[in-house]
């Protein structure tokens, strides 16, 4: 028995019983939702990427730079760090979805190849499967 400030919680080893096959359409909608996801940030990224284009790059120079010696520094191009931000969430947020979509891809091949089984879903397993924003 699992116990949280002395109560017991019988959700955390409740069981619920589904057929495969209703856990192979909840895992193709699931792939569905994520491949969608993974879509809009894709388009974001391009926007963003677009973006930098027309404006991010900037073109710093040392105010000491001294082209007749080695003082100061050369001209550099700098990216201003909130599309540089903008940029690394589009990649990381196509990168969750698309591991996403290959994870319930994965669950929908082997449940529709055995789409008549029952199986036991914990709390977790059931969020995993039919739970929103996941």
């Amino acid at each position: 028995m699992n116990f949280e400030n002395g109560k017991d919680l019988n959700r955390t080893c409740w069981e619920f019983e589904y057929k495969a096959s209703v856990l192979a359409n909840a895992a193709m909608a699931k792939k569905a939702y994520r491949q969608q996801r993974a879509d809009w940030w894709q388009e974001k990224q391009q926007e963003v990427m677009a973006e930098v284009k027309e404006s991010g790059i900037e073109i710093s120079e040392s105010v000491a730079a001294n082209y007749a010696t080695s003082a100061g520094r050369g001209p550099q191009m700098v990216v201003r760090s909130a599309l540089q931000a903008k940029l690394q969430e589009c990649h990381g947020k196509i990168r969750e979805h698309l591991q996403a979509v290959r994870e319930y891809d994965g669950w929908f091949q082997v449940l529709s190849a055995n789409p008549e089984s029952i199986l036991k879903l914990k709390h977790s397993d059931w969020l995993f499967f039919f739970g929103e924003g996941t």
